[in-house]
């Protein structure tokens, strides 16, 4: 497996790429991002691990949505099942590693939770969850502190978890080993990745001003039914640039074979 590097300006040809690739072949892929949230949804109603069980099958899930942008790019139109490509029976080692990829994913983010909860006493993490919300309360600063802790704890989990799923399922890494090697792929990008970042949040604060205008024009009722599609809009935009993000740094070559 070898990383390649890329210039700077990558990251956006990701995001503008990321929006094209959907264009192309939209209904595939905004039903597969639908069913992954409804996965989710319904795995996040259960009782003691609900809270849990959504981290953990979240690399999976996010392998099978890439693996379906992967089969529209080469022609194919994606079965529903492909969401679950790395959760079938006969995965064997892949469906192992993405479920242990997970399990990392949720330890450590209960870590950087009880983290925040230590700092202000559980103010932003209620608030995180919309729970005993006061209109017009101020804000602590240790909530501040806080919710700086939990990014800064957090955002070396999400640069290991970055391509760990696709490592993982497509080249038979084990867990392990697939976190290193993202966070090395990232890190060997990082000017890739900032001007990624970047353009993600300018498209980001576009679409909620054109959202916010055409909430006003429509009736108040209706206002979910905007923002419902544009949200599905962005996700599957952003796995596309993902999978875009992968085809360039990573070395097609070694896929579907052991490193």
């Amino acid at each position: 497996m070898q990383v390649r590097r890329v210039p700077a300006l990558a990251g956006w040809r990701w995001v503008t790429e990321g929006f094209a690739i959907l264009a192309a072949s939209p209904l595939p892929l905004i039903a597969t991002g639908i069913l992954m949230l409804f996965s989710l949804l319904v795995v996040s109603a259960l009782p003691t691990v609900g809270d849990f069980l959504p981290l953990v099958l979240s690399p999976a899930l996010s392998f099978g949505y890439l693996q379906a942008i992967r089969l529209t790019q080469d022609g194919q139109r994606p079965p529903p099942s492909t969401l679950f490509s790395g959760l079938r029976p006969g995965a064997g080692a892949v469906m192992r590693s993405l479920l242990l990829i997970g399990l990392i994913n949720a330890t450590a983010s209960a870590f950087a939770l009880s983290a925040t909860v230590l700092i202000d006493g559980g103010e932003w993490l209620r608030m995180l969850m919309r729970v005993q919300e006061t209109p017009g309360k101020q804000v602590e600063p240790s909530t501040v502190y806080a919710a700086l802790t939990f990014m800064i704890l957090y955002a070396p989990l999400q640069v290991a978890l970055w391509y760990a799923p696709l490592f993982a399922g497509l080249h038979r890494t084990p867990a392990l080993k697939a976190l290193v090697f993202s966070a090395v792929a990232v890190w060997r990008n990082k000017a890739a990745f900032v001007m990624y970042f970047a353009g993600w949040f300018a498209v980001a604060i576009g679409l909620t001003m054109l959202v916010q205008v055409l909430v006003v024009l429509v009736p108040a009722s209706l206002g979910p039914l905007v923002m419902a599609p544009a949200l599905l809009l962005l996700m599957a935009a952003l796995y596309c640039s993902f999978w875009l993000s992968y085809r360039d740094t990573i070395d097609p070559i070694a896929v579907d074979t052991p490193p």
